[in-house]
């Protein structure tokens, strides 16, 4: 009895193991997919067999009737189950391998034959006892054909192999050895059953045993997948942070190289525009060529830090730079060159070198080809959202339909000044020109948010569309 009361602990430990594997795969693992939906119905199947097998041995020899009803119940339970979890088994390894068209075959075959031993079970505990009998006393006694259930069985496991070798080509070597631990510890077990001969089946404390060991090896191997999944994913992340560096840099570098370009182009260009000023001046009066170079140098001394940047600087700069520009090509003008500022707001920042660029076209190509010369008008003012910064002249004009210069060309300088206050300040440039009235250039700079006011907008601001200068 000491030997049977331990078989008996062993199947409670075994009830509590299963049940507990069956919770953690229906909470944990969520039942993902169907091989996990098995392998929970699995585990509480055994668990539920472990309890039937217990109550066979606590009702056994017990002359009462609830325990006549129980021994009874409990096993025939016991071997529905023992064909149940057969079937599930061959199914649990389709599922797992997710093999083809043979192993769905040898799957329907095994339900169909474990429902025809079930059926004859039943049949035999209820009506004809063939394989087993009860008697008053609740003792278990074989009958004549109880050899015909070992060969259902046999035939079952005789499946189980069948499905192992149908679909080992998709499962890998520990996978096969885990299952076939199904057949093989059950089998031991068979040989300790004749060999100890107790009042417990031991074939149920194996099959027990075996569905713990499949457990802990798929979850094993499922645990080495997600280690190296995620190792694999976090190599990918490590490498697209890695490339997105890369492509940050590299564009922040194109973005460096374009605008260190635009200052490159400006300022020869600018140099350029006002040598041929004092060279002008020279031949005319060299008194005002004298004071050219002067202002130009100090033009120079005082913004060559500020002509090998492309930082934001405050409007006010900028303004410097066009007065001292203007100042020079008045020099050259005289009178036929009228300037005239109408500044309000100027409390903001700007790219440098936007605004002296479109001065210096309303010049060269608006005013200088007017007969009569012309007048520049550099203007400021701002709405709730936005400054604008004008620069008007009444020169020739030309045709903004033919997206072109203002003298019929296109000119690099003005696509530069675009760009810029665009990638810089997210603003726009418009120009408006009508031929024979005069160009109006419009910078659109954004304000940041510390900068709106609840003001109204100015009502100036509906009059970006100005053509002239005219007053």
């Amino acid at each position: 009895m000491v030997l049977e009361h331990l078989l008996a602990a062993f199947e409670i430990w075994g009830i509590l193991i299963c049940t507990g594997i069956g919770i953690f795969f229906f909470l944990v693992r969520k039942l993902n997919n169907r091989t996990d939906v098995v392998m929970c119905i699995m585990q509480f199947v055994a668990a539920a067999t472990l309890t039937f097998d217990v109550a066979v041995f606590l009702s056994e020899r017990v002359p009462e009737h609830w325990a006549n009803i129980l021994f009874e119940v409990s096993m025939l339970a016991t071997l529905l189950l023992q064909y149940l979890m057969v079937a599930l088994f061959v199914g649990y390894i389709k599922y797992l391998s997710r093999a083809g068209k043979a192993s769905r075959v040898v799957a329907l075959i095994t339900y169909i034959f474990a429902s025809l031993c079930g059926l004859i079970c039943v049949i035999s505990a209820k009506y004809t006892h063939w394989l087993y009998s009860i008697d008053s006393q609740n003792v278990y006694h074989r009958e004549p054909y109880y050899n015909v259930a070992l060969i259902f069985i046999g035939v079952l496991y005789a499946l189980v192999i069948l499905q192992i070798i149908v679909c080992s080509k998709r499962l890998k070597l520990k996978q096969i050895i885990s299952l076939l631990l199904y057949i093989m510890i059950p089998f031991t077990m068979v040989i300790l059953q004749v060999i100890l001969k107790p009042n417990i089946g031991l074939v149920n404390i194996g099959i027990s045993i075996s569905l713990i060991v499949i457990f802990i090896e798929n979850n094993i191997r499922v645990s080495i997948l997600e280690t190296e999944l995620n190792k694999k994913v976090l190599q990918q992340n490590m490498m697209l942070l890695n490339q997105n560096k890369v492509i940050a840099e590299k564009k922040e570098e194109i973005e460096n190289l374009q605008l260190n370009m635009v200052i490159t182009q400006m300022q020869p260009h600018f140099i350029f525009n006002v040598l041929n000023i004092i060279y002008y001046l020279c031949a005319k009066d060299t008194k005002l060529a004298q004071t050219a170079i002067d202002s130009f140098s100090n033009y120079l001394r005082a913004n060559i830090d500020s002509l090998v940047s492309d930082e934001l600087a405050p409007f006010s700069k900028e303004l410097e730079h066009v007065k001292n520009y203007l100042d020079l090509e008045k020099l050259r003008f005289d009178d036929e060159l009228e300037i005239e500022y109408d500044i309000g707001p100027s409390d903001f920042h700007i790219p440098m070198l936007v605004v002296q660029p479109l001065a210096e076209n309303a010049v060269k190509h608006g005013i200088a080809k007017s007969v009569n010369g012309g007048k520049l008008i550099i203007r400021t003012i701002e709405d709730y959202d936005n400054f604008y910064i004008y620069v008007i002249d009444n020169g020739v004009g030309f045709d903004p339909n033919k997206k072109l210069g203002f003298d019929g060309r296109h000119h690099i300088g003005i696509d530069n000044v675009r760009m810029r206050i665009e990638k810089r300040v997210n603003g726009k440039l418009e120009i408006f020109s009508s031929k024979g009235k005069g160009t109006t250039s419009v910078i659109t700079i954004p304000k940041l948010p510390g900068e709106r006011s609840s003001a109204a907008p100015d009502d100036d601001s509906d009059g970006k569309e100005e053509n002239s200068a005219e007053e």
